[in-house]
Parts: C-alpha cells; sequence; structure tokens
C-alpha cells in the first residue's frame, strides 16, 4: 500500500526504514510482489529498533486505514530530490543502500520488459507522450534511440556505487550533448516520465519512494551536469575553434602569397575565404596527403588489414611518392604531427594517420554532437581495421606538442586544458566501441548467412508493410516497382556488411547517395520509421540478441550519415530545383552573398562529397531551374570596387558543362552562349563594342584544346555551330593554328596526287612506242606511289584498325563489325584509295614483266610493260586505275573547307546523293521489270532477244542513246514497241519528274542548317588537328590572343578578362538598356546585392496583370447579373400591364413594356 507523507523528517525516514524492510523480506521470501499487509507480517520488524518498528506500524496500520476508507493515496517525495543544480557539477554520492535501492528497481524493470529492447521501447514512448515537443531534439530512428535510452541509463546505474566514475560518464554524455537545448523544465519532463513509467510498472512496494527519490536525485544530477557543460564549456569549444584555425593558417597564408598579393577588381569574392575555413581546408587536405604518404611508407608493413582492397592499396602506394621532406619546416598540424611523430618514436604507427586523417572533422564538430560521434564510430571501425597495438594516449602526446609548436605565443594553460578535454572525450568514445566491430562483423555473417530465400523474401516484404503502417506519407515516395524496392532492401543489408569491410568508402558511397536524396526531395522524416521497420523486420527473423545489436548499430550508423548529409545539402537552392522553377530560383540565390552567389549554385558541400545543383537540374530535367542559374551565373553584375561574372567559376567547377548540357539538356545551349557574349548599348561612328568572352571556348582548363568546342562539334547541331561566340572561336582557331598545320598535312597529299596523275594520264602509255624517259618517269612515279604514298596509308589504316578493335570501338553492319572511323566520309575514302592501290599493285604490269624479254629495243625496256604476260592484266590495271584516279579528286574535296560557301555547296550535293540514289534504284527495278517481260515475247529484234541485251537497250533509251534507225526497227513489232513505250513513260516521264521534285523539297529542307553542317565540317577539321599541334605553337598561339587582359566595356571602363573584343554594325544587334546590372551601396563581397526598381521579374508583371483581368472580369459579372435581374423584373412588370389591358390597347402596352425590357 502507498504511505502517506508525513510533517517531519523522522517519519520520512521511518517510513523509508519500513520499505526497505519489506524489500528484504520479499528477497528473502522470493515472493515476486504483495498486495497488502496484514498483522501476520509484525514479525519482520522483530530485528530492528522497537521504537522505529512500533511508529512504523502504527503509521503502516492508520494509511491502511485511510486507504480503506477513500481509496485516494498520496507519494511521499522528498523536495530536495526534485531540485534540478546548475550551479556546480561535482560528484554525486549516495547512500550504499540508495545505490542497492536504484539497481533493484531498475533489474526489476528490465526483467519485466523481458528485454532490453521492450525496455528502450517503453522508455521511449512514455518520454514522448508526456512531451511531444522532444522528439524534434532526437535525430536518430526511434529503435537505435530506444536502445541508447537504455545504454544511457543502465551505464548510469552501473556506475552508482563510483562517484568519479559516474562524474567521468556524465561529463562524456554532456559532451555528446552540447548541441541539445538541455534546460531545467525538459529535464523535470524527462525525469518525471521515467520515474512515473517505474512507479506504474513495479508498483509502489517494489518502487519505494526511497527509490523514487533516489532516482529523481540522480536523473536531475544527470541534467543538471548536462546544462553545467553546455553552459561553462562554451569557451573551451571557442578556445578549440580558434587554436585549431590558427594552427592551419600559416599553411593557407604562405599559399596565397605564392600566388600573388595584388587583387584585381574583377576577382571573384569566392577566393577571399575567412581565416576558419582557409584553416579548415587546408587542415583537410594536409591530413589526406599525409595519410597518403604516411602508408606509402609502410606499404610493406605487416600491420596492413588483409580485408584492405586492392584498389586502396594501389592507391597508398602511389601516394607514397609524396613523402615528407625534412628540408621543408612543418606549417600545418599535420606536418608537425608527423613530424613530432617521428621524433617521439611513433612514426611507425599506421593507426595514427587513420586518426590524423579524421581529426580535422573532429575538431570542427566537437560542438556537435551528432556529428562527432558519428565521426568516432566511423575512425573506430577504421581502427578495428590495424592489427597493431593501439595506445590513444601517444596521439594525444604528439597532438599536444604539434599545437605547442605551432601555437608559441597563444598556447596557454587554458589551451592544454581545452585539447585535454576533447581528446578525453573522443578517446571515450573511441573506447566504447572497442572490439565490438569484430563482434558485429561476424554476428552480421552469421545472420545472414543463417537466412534462406523464403526469409529474405518475407524480410523485404515486412520492412515496407512494417513502414507503411508506421508512416503512411512514405507510400508517396515509395512510387518504384516491388523489384526495385526488395533491390533497395538487399543493398541495405550489403551496406551494413560494407562498412566493416571498406568504411571510408562506404561513407563516401553514402555522402553520394545522401546527396542524390536531396535531389530526390526526400524527407529525413521518414529515415527513423524505415530503420526501425528495418529492425523489427530482422527481430523477426532472430532470437540472438548480438546479432540485432549489430544490425541495429549499423543501420543506425549508416541513417545518421545520410540524415547528415540530407540535412547539410538541402539548401533553398535544392528545393527550387525540386519545383522546377525559375522564380522560386532566382528568390533563393536573391539571399546569397553576392560573393558567394555563384557557389551557391554550383555547390553544396557535405564532408568529403559535393553536388552541384546546376549539374543536378540539368540531369533531373529540372530545365527552367537549370536555364534560370545559367542566366543568373553569366549575369555581369557590378559594384563601384568589382565586376562579378561567374564564367570562370561556372568553367573551371564543371569543366564539361557543354558535354553535359549537349546530353542532358540541350535546350539550354543558347542560354549558356548567349551568356558568354557582351554588347555595348552605346555605339560609335556607326559600330559598337562587343565582348566575346570565348576562353574556354579555345582554351581548356590545362591550357591546351578546348574540350567545350570538341563537345559542340560531336553534338553535331547545326544551330548551336552557328551561333556568334562559337562561329568566332572557330574562325579564330581556324585562321591562326588550325589552317597551317590543314594545308602542312595537305602537302603530302596533293604531292601524292600529282604524281600519280602524271604516272597513270600523262605518261601511261601501254603501246610500243613509248620512248626511254616516258618508262623511266613511269616506273619512278610508281615507286614513289606504292612505297611512300600506299605504304603510308596501309600503317595509318593498320595502326587505327588495331586500336579500334582493341578498345572495340567498332559498329556490326550487316554482320560485320566496322570500326567506328570508317564511318566518316573521308576515313571511307581513304579506306578505299588504300584498297584501290593494293590491288592496282598486285596487277602491275612492270612487276609482271619483270625478267621478260621485252618485245621492243632502247633505253630502258627492261622497265616497259609490253610483254606478253601484261597483255591480260592491262584492261583489269587501268580500270583500277581509273577508280583510285576518281577516288583521288573526291578526297580532293575536303580543301572546300577553307571557303564555307564552297564546303555548303559540295554538302548540297552530297546530301541530293541520296535522292539521286533512290531513283537510280527505281530506274534499276523497271529495267529488270521489263527487261525480263520483253524477253518472254516471241520477238525478232536481236536487241531484245535475252533480259540482258533488253536490259542494255532499255538502259539506252532511258539515256537517249538510242538512235532513229533502231526506233524505227521496232514499228514492226506493235507489242514490243508499246512495251518500250510503256517504259519510256514510267521512266522519263515519271521517275524523273519525281526526281526533281524530290530534289526540289529536299533542297528546300536542307538548304536553311546547310550553313551550319559547313561549320560542322570545319570544325571536325579543326579537332582533329588543333590536338596534335606542337605545344610552343599552341602557347604562342594563346599568348597572342592576350586572354589574361581585361577588356574595356565602355570608355574608361576597365571590365573582365577572359574575352576578345570586336567591332560589329550597330545596327546588326540593336541595343536598348545596357545588359550589366549595376549597383550602389556597399561594396562588401558579403553583402546581398540590392533589390532594384528595373529587376521587376516579368512573371511577377503576368500575375499582377491575371489579376487584375480576372479582378476585371469578376465585376463586369457581378455588373452584369444585377442587370439582368433588373431587366428580368421590369419584362415581368411590363408583361403583366400588357395583359390587364383591352385588346384594343394591347401592342401599344406589349410595346411599352418591350421598350422597359430594353431600358
Amino acid at each position: 500500500e502507498r504511505i502517506h507523507a508525513v510533517p517531519n523528517l523522522d517519519g520520512v525516514a521511518i517510513c523509508a526504514s519500513t520499505c526497505w524492510s519489506i524489500m528484504s523480506h520479499l528477497e528473502d521470501s522470493q515472493t515476486g510482489s504483495i498486495d497488502h499487509l496484514t498483522e501476520d507480517d509484525e514479525d519482520w520488524d522483530e530485528d530492528r529498533d522497537a521504537h522505529d518498528a512500533l511508529e512504523a506500524t502504527d503509521l503502516l496500520e492508520s494509511d491502511m486505514g485511510e486507504s480503506t476508507r477513500s481509496g485516494q493515496i498520496e507519494e511521499l517525495v522528498d523536495p530536495d530530490a526534485l531540485a534540478v543544480s546548475t550551479d556546480a557539477f561535482d560528484e554525486l554520492i549516495l547512500a550504499a543502500r540508495e545505490c542497492e535501492t536504484i539497481k533493484a528497481a531498475w533489474a526489476k524493470f528490465v526483467d519485466n520488459c523481458r528485454s532490453k529492447e521492450a525496455a528502450g521501447e517503453a522508455i521511449y514512448a512514455a518520454l514522448f507522450e508526456s512531451a511531444p515537443s522532444l522528439q524534434s531534439l532526437f535525430k536518430t530512428p526511434r529503435a537505435v534511440m530506444a536502445m541508447k535510452f537504455m545504454v544511457g541509463l543502465g551505464s548510469i546505474v552501473s556506475k552508482l556505487h563510483d562517484p568519479e566514475g559516474l562524474k567521468t560518464m556524465v561529463d562524456a554524455l554532456g559532451f555528446q550533448h552540447l548541441d541539445i537545448d538541455v534546460t531545467v523544465p525538459r529535464v523535470e519532463i524527462f525525469r518525471d516520465a521515467i520515474v512515473d513509467l517505474l512507479a506504474a510498472d513495479l508498483g509502489d512496494v517494489l518502487f519505494t519512494t526511497e527509490a523514487r527519490n533516489s532516482f529523481s536525485r540522480v536523473l536531475n544530477y544527470v541534467g543538471g551536469a548536462f546544462i553545467y557543460i553546455r553552459m561553462n564549456y562554451s569557451s573551451r569549444l571557442k578556445l578549440l575553434s580558434s587554436s585549431w584555425s590558427l594552427a592551419n593558417k600559416c599553411h593557407s597564408d604562405e599559399e596565397h602569397n605564392n600566388e600573388g598579393a595584388s587583387g584585381s577588381a574583377d576577382s571573384d569574392p569566392k577566393e577571399e575565404v575567412k581565416d576558419t575555413n582557409a584553416g579548415k581546408i587546408s587542415g583537410t587536405h594536409a591530413n589526406k596527403s599525409l595519410v597518403n604518404s604516411w602508408r606509402g611508407n609502410k606499404a610493406t608493413a605487416e600491420e596492413t588489414s588483409q580485408e584492405i582492397s586492392m584498389e586502396e592499396g594501389m592507391s597508398s602506394r602511389k601516394g607514397g611518392r609524396s613523402g615528407f621532406s625534412s628540408n621543408r619546416v612543418p606549417t600545418t598540424f599535420a606536418e608537425m604531427f608527423r613530424f613530432n611523430a617521428a621524433v617521439m618514436g611513433y612514426g611507425s604507427n599506421l593507426w595514427m594517420a587513420e586518426v590524423l586523417e579524421s581529426f580535422d572533422a573532429i575538431v570542427t564538430n566537437a560542438a556537435n554532437s551528432y556529428r562527432l560521434q558519428e565521426e568516432c564510430d566511423v575512425l573506430s571501425l577504421s581502427l578495428a581495421k590495424t592489427s597493431c597495438k593501439i595506445e590513444l594516449l601517444e596521439f594525444k602526446a604528439v597532438m599536444l606538442a604539434s599545437l605547442r609548436s605551432l601555437l608559441p605565443k597563444t598556447w596557454n594553460s587554458d589551451c592544454e586544458v581545452a585539447w585535454t578535454w576533447l581528446w578525453e572525450n573522443v578517446e571515450r568514445m573511441l573506447k566504447a566501441n572497442w572490439g565490438k566491430p569484430a563482434v558485429h562483423q561476424k554476428a552480421l555473417r552469421r545472420l545472414y548467412m543463417s537466412l534462406d530465400e523464403r526469409q529474405l523474401a518475407c524480410f523485404r516484404t515486412g520492412i515496407y508493410t512494417t513502414f507503411f503502417i508506421k508512416c503512411s506519407q512514405g507510400q508517396d515516395y515509395f512510387k518504384q516497382s516491388t523489384t526495385r524496392l526488395h533491390f533497395i532492401a538487399d543493398r541495405m543489408v550489403a551496406m551494413t556488411q560494407d562498412l566493416y569491410k571498406d568504411p571510408k568508402a562506404l561513407m563516401v558511397e553514402l555522402s553520394a547517395l545522401g546527396l542524390r536524396h536531396v535531389g530526390y526531395g526526400i524527407p529525413t522524416e521518414l529515415f527513423g520509421p524505415f530503420v526501425t521497420s528495418c529492425i523489427e523486420a530482422i527481430g523477426a527473423l532472430t532470437n540472438d540478441d548480438a546479432q540485432l545489436d549489430a544490425f541495429r548499430w549499423s543501420l543506425g550508423l549508416i541513417s545518421r550519415v545520410l540524415v547528415r548529409t540530407i540535412n547539410e545539402g538541402a539548401t533553398i537552392v535544392m528545393r527550387a530545383i525540386n519545383a522546377n522553377c525559375g522564380k522560386m530560383l532566382r528568390h533563393a540565390v536573391s539571399c546569397a552573398p553576392r560573393g558567394q552567389r555563384a557557389e551557391w549554385m554550383m555547390k553544396v558541400q557535405v564532408g568529403t562529397q559535393s553536388i552541384s545543383p546546376l549539374l543536378w537540374s540539368i540531369q533531373s530535367g529540372s530545365l527552367e531551374a537549370a536555364r534560370a542559374i545559367i542566366a543568373d551565373l553569366l549575369t555581369v553584375r557590378a559594384d563601384r570596387d568589382n565586376y562579378y561574372y561567374a564564367m570562370d567559376a561556372l568553367f573551371n567547377r564543371h569543366p564539361d558543362i557543354v558535354a553535359r548540357i549537349c546530353q542532358d539538356g540541350p535546350a539550354l545551349l543558347p542560354a549558356l552562349l548567349d551568356g558568354l557574349i557582351w554588347r555595348s548599348r552605346l555605339s560609335e561612328n556607326g559600330v559598337r563594342r562587343v565582348n566575346y568572352y570565348i576562353k574556354y571556348l579555345i582554351v581548356g582548363a590545362k591550357g591546351d584544346f578546348s574540350k567545350s568546342f570538341e563537345d559542340l562539334v560531336t553534338h553535331a547541331d547545326p544551330t548551336a555551330i552557328c551561333h556568334p561566340a562559337v562561329v568566332l572561336a572557330a574562325d579564330i582557331i581556324w585562321t591562326k593554328v588550325a589552317a597551317r598545320g590543314f594545308i602542312t598535312g595537305k602537302l603530302w597529299f596533293l604531292l601524292n596526287l600529282l604524281v600519280f596523275v602524271i604516272t597513270q594520264s600523262v605518261l601511261a602509255d601501254y603501246s610500243a612506242s613509248t620512248d626511254g624517259t616516258s618508262r623511266l618517269g613511269t616506273f619512278v612515279g610508281r615507286i614513289f606511289i606504292y612505297v611512300f604514298g600506299l605504304g603510308q596509308m596501309v600503317l595509318s589504316h593498320m595502326w587505327r584498325l588495331i586500336s579500334a578493335f582493341r578498345n572495340r570501338d567498332v559498329k556490326t553492319l550487316c554482320c560485320i563489325p566496322v570500326p567506328t572511323y570508317l564511318l566518316g566520309a573521308s576515313d571511307a575514302g581513304s579506306a578505299m584509295l588504300c584498297i584501290a592501290l593494293a590491288l592496282m599493285l598486285s596487277n602491275e604490269p612492270i612487276l609482271h614483266c619483270a625478267g621478260e624479254v621485252p618485245q621492243i629495243r632502247g633505253p630502258y625496256a627492261s622497265l616497259g610493260q609490253d610483254c606478253s604476260r601484261a597483255e591480260d592484266i592491262i584492261s583489269r590495271y587501268t580500270t583500277l586505275s581509273l577508280v583510285a584516279t576518281l577516288l583521288y579528286f573526291l578526297m580532293l574535296l575536303e580543301l572546300t573547307v577553307f571557303s564555307t560557301r564552297l564546303s555548303t555547296f559540295v554538302l548540297v550535293c552530297g546530301r541530293m546523293v541520296q535522292e539521286v540514289a533512290q531513283f537510280l534504284a527505281a530506274l534499276a527495278f523497271l529495267v529488270l521489270t521489263f527487261s525480263c517481260g520483253i524477253s518472254s515475247l516471241d520477238v525478232t529484234n536481236e536487241n531484245f532477244l535475252t533480259i540482258g541485251d533488253a536490259a542494255l537497250n532499255l538502259v539506252r533509251i532511258q539515256l537517249g542513246m538510242y538512235s532513229g534507225d533502231e526506233y524505227r526497227e521496232l514499228e514492226a513489232e506493235p507489242r514490243l514497241q508499246a512495251t518500250v513505250s510503256i517504259f519510256v513513260i514510267c521512266t522519263s516521264v515519271f521517275l524523273l519528274n519525281l526526281l526533281i521534285a524530290q530534289i526540289n523539297c529536299a533542297y528546300i529542307g536542307i538548304f536553311k542548317d546547310m550553313v551550319g553542317y559547313a561549320r560542322l565540317n570545319l570544325g571536325n577539321v579543326i579537332c582533329d588537328i588543333a590536338p596534335f599541334v606542337p605545344s610552343a605553337r599552341w602557347d604562342a598561339f594563346v599568348k597572342g590572343l592576350r586572354l589574361g587582359e581585361k577588356l574595356e566595356f565602355n570608355e574608361g571602363d576597365i571590365g573582365l578578362a577572359g574575352g576578345i573584343q570586336i567591332l560589329e554594325p550597330a545596327s546588326q544587334h540593336p541595343m536598348a538598356a545596357d545588359s550589366i546590372r549595376r549597383y550602389g551601396g556597399s561594396t562588401s563581397p558579403d553583402s546581398q546585392w540590392p533589390e532594384h526598381a528595373n529587376e521587376i521579374d516579368q512573371e511577377d508583371k503576368f500575375d499582377r496583370l491575371e489579376k487584375t483581368i480576372n479582378k476585371a472580369v469578376k465585376k463586369m459579372m457581378k455588373s452584369s447579373k444585377s442587370k439582368g435581374r433588373g431587366s428580368t423584373m421590369g419584362s415581368a412588370m411590363g408583361s403583366s400591364f400588357s395583359g390587364s389591358g383591352s385588346a384594343s390597347t394591347g401592342s401599344h402596352s406589349s410595346s411599352a413594356g418591350s421598350g422597359h425590357s430594353a431600358d
């Protein structure tokens, strides 16, 4: 029975003593609970003081009477137990009896719940049912968070007998709760929820007033300590942040000085990084380089884990080349740490490199408990991969020595205390997971190996069934097929295993996955129920607590990484992209500082991974948002001090931006290319200035030929290639670099053509009258053709064929693999010419006549081709010579690239060949049809006796080669004449006129794009030549363009670099407004661009116009309705008047009524 409160402390002690006696007796008699007290139980108090026993018995009897009469019971609560002390953080000293009481009550509570998981769920439910608002403070899934509650409270209870250990543990917990707003009311809510839960579960006999007071006192101590730590340790966090940035500041300042101290008006303000950010970035890169060099030096060490992947090992060995130089003075923490580690004899400790790699993230996130715990968990997984002995105190010694060396002026006792405090807390977090990764990995391996296909299918299905019950809105986001959902479940299971095999690689993969979910717009609130559903689904398949703990811990860490990544990456820009709204995006970036505006649209950094909002909008199909981003980036803005133009930032961040746009959003190309052109609003002497910022269409990021230009040519869009910016870039490269290389390359071809024509057409004479000089010239010319012309072609094509088949760069045509390069007209013609020359060589008469006695006498008679064996092959040889000559001259058409008009004409002719080919195919079909039909007639005309003769003569008729006499012979056979007449009508009248119509329509259709195709032809030639220009010539060409010099916008207005200025006629592109947006006010890069009066969005104008029209229409409708009602009443009145009148005046009344109705 419950005990009434007594007004004096002695009564409190007596009641507590009596309750303790009852619990002792219950333990001795092994009875689980007691319903009420009876007078037979007075012998329990025989060993106690008589006075205390008597008063306790009287009190219990009176209380029993009170309880029986009223049925209402009050609690005995110590007022001191309800006080939350935040003024000090001392050790909590409890009496031994209090400790035992709390431990017994806690053990009984866990036993009643039958499992730790159920106990944690009960605590979680009790807490958030009493105060639902507290749920927003905890970001971990319910199943994981409930287990954390259970483990934390269990650890506190286990340390009650050790005040010093309890304080250390509470200090560590408080360190992990630094970023949570712990207040006294929240502590009281948490305390009351836990105490009420225990009281309800255990009853008042087992959970006595003493236990309640003691438990409340412990929870108040913990909550007060959290508040105290948060209030008093913030100065330590500030000291850690400032000293860490100073420790890495020297390196960043040194790099900045090496880049040059001179500033420019158009320098990108985002390059001006704050000291803290610079320290963070430089520290991170230095740590990574140190880890690579450390691993490289120890690549053969036995401590390397056998489960490290081959790729990691190879990268480690490659990284080992950049070792630390003893000649260089250490300027960063990473360099100083390695130097001191080597001096102190710890240079062979590979595990220190693992800690050092994560140390920057640990320090910078010291105030973020969730992120700090995540970093320590991942680090513990990495440390578990090393088999060497780990002594964390050694890292602490090297760390403090390095910081003292880097901060000799600012280092003091406060710094020593702060860094020691940080490392002690990190050490406690690491040791909390000591040995657990290996145990978890084995447990998960046993779990997954024990599951069969049926159980796995149940697991996959159970996840989503439970999840959709817990969170019905999740069905709106899981729109994929069931097989895809099962794949996600299998991938999740694989991740829990990969977490232990290669934790770093999985962290990179999870960061990328989380950033993709940012683009998908997935709410992070869904992760908690999903993880809980997974844990419940796996819990239904196993009874092993170790396996369930391993799965819970692994999946909890994975979910924390994903949630953090999404929260850090979910910017207002990404939300606008998900909505695919250009207006929202413009409003989003208007909040950005002018110095970081471009970075907001091109980079969202989360840990070591980053996502580009621009690329994501292009890939996800949000083209309206992408167009708004490109337009904003390539808009020139200016204040009094700086010009802001993000062309450099765009192409440096995304060197393949043109390729990405061509592949996923070709409609964005005009917006990108238009943004590279600035035209002046002012004109002078009929011309205006135009700045073409085409630096990255000419020069790549490394100073070589631009890959963006190649991407434009590969895209093969005749409209985009004719854009003024692309045309100017192509003309500059062609006239200054490529044309010379093209002519040089074609000189050898022209020489081969000249020698071939002279040898085969001028000097060739296959009769016996050839003189010696001609025979000698023919022999020398053919030697030149076969050795230098054919030999070069054979070597070139053999090399390209081998490379194509080796790289599998082939396409199958009619079941025959054909290298892709042979699909081009130029390369195909070269290959055909090579084959023709090879056949000519095999049928060369001079070779066949070698060793034969010449039939003529004279100089160089042995070089002749008039022997008996040559007579049979002369005809084949000359035919091949004809084919080779035609191919030579067809390849000569490549020289038309020097003239766009000639190139356009040649391309038009090439496109018309398709129409002619169709005509010839139809003509061949008709010739075959009529020749077979005529041959079936019993004709006597010798020209049509066989199918071949008939086909030949029909072709002669079509080509107009049939004579009049032959036509008269057809009159002798009317059937033959009629058949031939029908053939002539079908071919000459129908097919020929149809060919003319087709060519006319095709010409009209393709002529508008012919200039573009000619430009594409020129672009292909440039892309073939420019990459192979000697570096000296290319560097001189780039230097001559002077792209690094700033161009004037208007007279005296020095603007931006990276472009070329030309003058164009003022009437060509009239400009009514200045395309540069100029602003007054502050010029600080940290301030936003002010709202401008003339920058009202056109969409807002249309919205206001639409609203105005809608209001006007509504008013008109209301007025028309009111008039309609009035006219209806008037009509009714007129009708009544007309109806009451006499028949003689009815027409008059009716007209009057009508007039009133009209009014």
